[in-house]
């Protein structure tokens, strides 16, 4: 059975708060070699990834510039979601985005 990915953008949420509510649906750390590093071939590793009960995120954070003339940066947040199934995929992406759309989840 093919597995089911999907991959999000999300900016101006702390990355402490993305973990935690990740961490709320059943996530837990995954250790990555050399985090952040860009393989040979230009490829950016994922900063960090995390699991869950038959899915799996792995996401890289840039700063963005929030306006061209402004000099101010905000984080941009690059997730990979994969899971066992495009029914699951949709119930995790939607708990999670109930959690992420609003300000104290």
């Amino acid at each position: 059975m093919a597995r089911a990915v999907r991959e999000l953008t999300l900016r101006g949420v702390p990355i402490w708060l993305l973990r935690q509510y990740l961490e709320q649906l059943g996530a837990a750390d995954i250790d990555l070699p050399q985090p952040g590093a860009t393989d040979p071939d230009g490829v950016v590793r994922p900063d960090a990834a995390m699991s869950g009960d038959g899915w799996t995120v792995l996401w890289r954070t840039e700063q963005a510039p929030i306006h061209p003339r402004l000099p101010t940066k905000i984080d941009e947040h690059f997730f990979v979601f994969t899971a066992k199934s495009e029914e699951d995929l949709d119930s995790l992406l939607e708990r999670f985005m109930l959690k992420a759309q609003r300000g104290g989840g």
